[in-house]
This record gives C-alpha cells, sequence and structure tokens, in this order.
C-alpha cells in the first residue's frame, strides 16, 4: 500500500514543483495534498494505474461542484463562483475528498481524463494543410478523441500573431489563439477533409448533459478562456456531431483506418502518456504495418519525456511538447520534427527552416 501510495503521490509532487505557471490554482492543491494518504487514495478506485494521475482527481472534485456549486469549495472555482475567493484552498478541497469520498470513488472508477483541449487545433491545423498540398483530401482518425471536439477543426477560427483563418463558411464563434516563433506554415484556407471519425475507450456524447458536464470538469477552472472554447465547440458538435467509435488505441487502429475514405491521417495529442510503454510500441507497431501497404500520415503532438517509446525526432527539451508528422510512403517511414510547444497549443515555436 505505501509503495501504491507513494506512486500516486510523485506526479503530485511533480506538479507542485513544476506547474505553478500554467496551473496556479491546482499548484496550490497539489502542495496541500502532498501527505494527505486520505486524499490521494481515493485515486486506488481508478482501475488504471497510468490514469491515476492529478488530474483525474482535480476533474472528479470540479465535477462534483459543478454538480453541487453549492459546497463550500466552490466559492475558491472562477468557473463555479463570480466573485471567487483568492485564499488558499487546500483546507476546504481536503475536507470535501473526506466528506465525498464514496461519490468521488465511483467517479474516478469510470471515468477517464477526457479534456478535448481544442486550442491544440492550431498547432494541427497547419499541418493538415500542407498534408493535403501533398496528398490531396484527407480523412482524419483521432484517437482519444473523447467528444469529437477536435475534428471539427475546420469549423473554428484562428488567429497566429495576427495572420487569421476562418472557415469555409466565415468566421466562427470558436476563435483559437496560438503564440508562434518560426517559420509557420499557416494555410490561407482549410484543407479539404473528406472523412473524419474518433476512436476513444469512452466516447463523450455531448448531447448528454453529464457527459458535456464531465468535459468541462477536465479544464482547470481557474481558465475561463478554455471553459467559454470549449462551450462554443460543444454547442457546434451538438449542431454537427462527428461519429467517435468506441474502441482501443492499438487493437482497434487498423479497422478505423480501413473505414476511412482519402488519405488517412492519424492523430493524437496528450493520449499516448495514459498507456503503457509496450501499448505505445504496440501502437507505433500497428501503425508500421498500416503504412507497409498504403499511404499513411501520422500527426502527433506528445512529450518525449513521458513517451520516449515514440519516434521522436528531435530530442532538444524533451520535457515540453513536440509536434511530429511520420509520413509513410512506399511502404517507407520518415519522421519529422515540426515544433515545440505549449500542452494546450497556446503558443508554439516552429523550425526556422520550414
Amino acid at each position: 500500500m505505501s509503495q501504491e501510495l507513494d506512486q500516486i503521490r510523485r506526479p503530485f509532487r511533480e506538479w507542485a514543483r513544476t506547474m505553478q505557471r500554467q496551473a496556479p490554482f491546482y499548484t496550490r492543491i497539489a502542495r496541500h495534498v502532498l501527505d494527505r494518504d486520505d486524499v490521494l487514495s481515493v485515486l486506488f478506485a481508478c482501475p488504471v494505474p497510468e490514469q491515476r494521475t492529478p488530474v483525474l482527481l482535480f476533474a472528479a472534485v470540479h465535477d462534483l461542484l459543478l454538480e453541487h456549486p453549492d459546497l463550500p469549495l466552490a466559492q475558491w472555482y472562477p468557473s463555479i463562483a463570480p466573485d471567487p475567493r483568492d485564499d488558499d484552498p487546500g483546507r476546504a478541497f481536503v475536507e470535501t475528498v473526506v466528506a465525498h469520498r464514496t461519490h468521488l470513488e465511483r467517479t474516478v472508477a469510470t471515468r477517464s481524463t477526457q479534456t478535448n483541449e481544442v486550442g491544440r487545433c492550431a498547432l494541427f491545423l497547419p499541418v493538415l494543410a500542407r498534408l493535403a498540398d501533398e496528398v490531396g483530401p484527407l480523412a482524419l482518425l483521432d484517437i482519444g478523441a473523447s467528444a469529437g471536439l477536435v475534428l471539427n477543426f475546420d469549423r473554428y477560427s484562428y488567429d497566429y500573431d495576427g495572420r487569421v483563418v476562418h472557415p469555409v463558411d466565415g468566421p466562427s464563434a470558436v476563435r483559437v489563439s496560438c503564440r508562434t516563433d518560426g517559420t509557420v506554415p499557416v494555410p490561407r484556407a482549410m484543407p479539404p477533409i473528406v472523412d473524419r471519425l474518433g476512436l476513444d475507450q469512452h466516447p463523450v456524447d455531448v448531447a448528454n448533459p453529464l457527459a458535456a458536464r464531465w468535459l468541462r470538469a477536465c479544464v482547470w477552472p481557474d481558465q475561463l478562456d478554455r471553459l467559454d472554447r470549449l462551450d462554443g465547440a460543444i454547442a457546434i458538435a451538438q449542431h454537427q456531431p462527428v461519429e467517435v467509435r468506441r474502441g482501443d488505441a492499438v487493437d482497434d487502429l487498423a479497422s478505423a483506418v480501413d473505414d476511412l475514405d482519402g488519405h488517412p491521417v492519424v492523430m493524437n495529442s496528450w493520449v499516448l502518456n495514459y498507456l503503457t510503454a509496450r501499448r505505445r510500441s504496440d501502437y507505433v507497431e500497428a501503425l508500421d504495418q498500416i503504412g507497409a501497404d498504403r499511404g499513411l500520415s501520422w500527426v502527433f503532438a506528445e512529450s518525449p519525456q513521458v513517451t520516449p517509446d515514440l519516434p521522436h525526432p528531435n530530442a532538444d527539451h524533451p520535457e515540453s511538447t513536440h509536434l511530429n508528422l511520420v509520413r509513410w510512403r512506399d511502404g517507407v517511414r520518415a519522421a519529422e520534427f515540426l515544433a515545440e510547444c505549449h500542452p494546450h497549443g497556446v503558443s508554439a515555436t516552429w523550425r526556422h527552416d520550414g
């Protein structure tokens, strides 16, 4: 038990040490719960050890508060309270977890973190436009698609330091901004998409209010711009739904690609860190097997530090998110590093040589 708790405690300690700038609200809580075994042990209810992470516990509590905004802890959450308290929420967080332990254990036992961060679409758009120029209309397969919001990327507007790209039918209610450095291949128009499909072990139906609430719970409560963007993306998905199929990233990959019409492009972002090292290797092997018989492209935004099993062409700054493009042409695999990014697509430093 002590060893298992230490395994859970380790990412909380790392969060407390490194996430102050990105997530100040949750960093205060992470520091407070480091020595609270009665809080950390809630994650034992999660059946998948790789998913016993701070974000899952934080999301479970956030979901509880969205359901019960009258709970005292909600007074600290900017996503709920119109005038949130700014003192330390740590003690109230612990008290809430202890008081609602059974409810939270049920949540972490049946849910997985599904941020569906559409800000990452700003990373994918230039790559997909470039691929469309190379091979023609694209067929997208998003791995770990959750509600499929990323698959609607061409229905959002983008701003790359003043260079704006809109959907074909005009400006979108969802606007994604990305600060850039380097040679960013910002397209003039959206690339043609002829097919799109998501694959997820637990697809999210945004027509279900409880499922949509869980997506909101997975967003950090002090990042209101992300919440607004998510709400807009959910509204678009409710009117223009995409198919998200229940399935395994490895076992069901080939059949999903076979069902696509057009040049298949597999995408994933901050998903493969939830797989074991063995399954990540199996994932790459499955892609190799598909690419041996047909043209295939793979765009992924993952951290080399936590996914060392992937073909990362660049070893610099492994702790950050790297955007990579892997092509299979005539059975030959070639990997290309494109950019170093913020994990949510807020910024990207692209290769300076194009």
